[in-house]
């Protein structure tokens, strides 16, 4: 494996991008849809087990664009995401129904993920796993496949007209949370004879024996009754078959004007915030990047709030802000997102250079599985201010320098002088 960037293996980006359109589908009066500017950020938890086993697809290549969010549980629940989110993306892309069917290539792209788990991480699998919502834009329709409780968000505007606002968003689910109290989904699991219910915890009372009280979210249980899990469906988890099962909902819609941003979120942010909350934050920012960060920053702050600073889930968010040419506010894509939580700058700070080892050319990706570079968008003001601001504090020096060396012209002994004043000042 190469060198790291980002948390993302340098010689692995390639696989995580669209590959280009086969001549064979290309269709020169097609319109090439809206364009993309994505984001991404990510916290590790706090008061678990020290180790983010949250993983995330950004990567946008021309008119298309790949998003997912996989949220790993278990021993071995990191391993078992990264591996689902590279195997999603190479099943995806081979599929020979992408440019035709895109919802039945990504279904695939589920179940041969499966089957990789199965083959490869066995052992790690029993009791590890993973969610992933997965969403594939290619022009103006947009699939979106999900396992578990892990969600994605469209921000829609609510006026009529279709002016372009960011401001005025409607949150629309474009998945719905798989677990155990979802009534289909409960009843498919006790139909096939598995059991949903909360953990049991023994406690003593007075100075009987102890008896079995209730605790906790309810859970799918497995055969043997020792392991329980919160989401019905996921990636992994080969000792919850066939309770849990690794087939995906999908759907499929066609994006419009209206349509504004993009959000998907493992369960540590919708604990936390819901979907309008997500999308009203997304609303203020133009970049992506720092929409994902305050969504993140917001979700970390309420667990703390709830738990004293204690305890908290991974998070992770990836933002999407769409484009369609119209003349709202326009999403400017910036540096490679950060773990780092948010600092408030003013708003009449000068625009903050790339981060050393960045280019500022413009490579085929904008983000690419957390990982962002694109050129910065170059202001005047904060590109002439700090030039400006040497020259003024420079001037005095050379002068002083220039006289000691003798290249000013020095009045004779006793003839009257006038005081010198800096350059460029009446």
């Amino acid at each position: 494996m190469g060198r790291t960037f980002g948390g993302v293996a340098v010689n692995e980006l390639d696989e995580l991008l669209p590959p280009p359109t086969p001549l064979s589908h290309r269709s020169t009066g097609a319109a090439e849809g809206p364009r993309s500017f994505v984001g991404a950020c990510s916290f590790q938890n706090q008061g678990k087990n020290g180790e983010n086993q949250d993983s995330w697809i950004a990567a946008e290549s021309g008119s298309k664009s790949l998003l997912a969010v996989l949220d790993g549980h278990g021993e071995q629940g990191k391993r078992v995401s990264e591996y689902a989110r590279s195997q999603l993306a190479r099943s995806l892309y081979a599929s020979k129904d992408l440019y035709t069917k895109p919802a039945s290539a990504l279904q695939s792209a589920y179940a041969e993920t499966q089957k990789g788990i199965e083959r490869s991480h066995a052992i790690d699998a029993q009791r590890s796993g993973t969610t992933a919502v997965t969403c594939y834009r290619h022009r103006d329709k947009l699939v979106v496949a999900n396992v578990g409780d892990s969600r994605a968000v469209l921000g829609r505007c609510s006026s009529r007209e279709g002016d372009g606002s960011l401001h005025t968003l409607r949150a629309v689910d474009l998945s719905s949370d798989q677990r155990p109290m979802r009534e289909d989904e409960r009843s498919r699991i006790l139909q096939q004879g598995g059991a949903v219910h909360p953990s049991a915890i023994p406690m003593r009372q007075g100075f009987g024996p102890p008896v079995l009280v209730r605790v906790g979210p309810e859970r799918v249980w497995d055969k043997t009754g020792r392991c329980g899990l919160c989401v019905t469906r996921s990636l992994g988890d080969l000792s919850m078959h066939p309770f849990v099962i690794a087939e995906p909902e999908v759907s499929e819609r066609m994006l419009s004007s209206k349509d504004k941003v993009l959000i998907l979120g493992s369960d540590g942010v919708w604990d936390r915030l819901n979907s309008q909350e997500a999308v009203d934050i997304a609303a203020r920012h133009t970049d992506p990047n720092a929409a994902a960060r305050e969504i993140a920053s917001i979700a970390r702050q309420r667990w703390h709030a709830e738990t004293q600073g204690q305890l908290s889930d991974d998070i992770t968010a990836v933002v999407m802000h769409l484009d369609h040419g119209d003349a709202g506010p326009r999403a400017v894509p910036t540096a490679r997102p950060t773990s780092k939580p948010p600092r408030l700058l003013p708003e009449t700070r000068p625009r903050q250079r790339p981060p050393l080892g960045l280019s500022e050319t413009v490579p085929k990706s904008s983000l690419m599985s957390g990982l962002s570079m694109a050129a910065p968008a170059h202001d005047n003001f904060a590109e002439t201010a700090p030039a400006k601001a040497r020259h003024r504090r420079l001037e005095p020096l050379r002068s002083q320098r220039a006289e000691r060396l003798g290249l000013l012209h020095l009045p004779a002994a006793g003839m009257p002088t006038r005081p010198r004043r800096p350059i460029g000042v009446p």
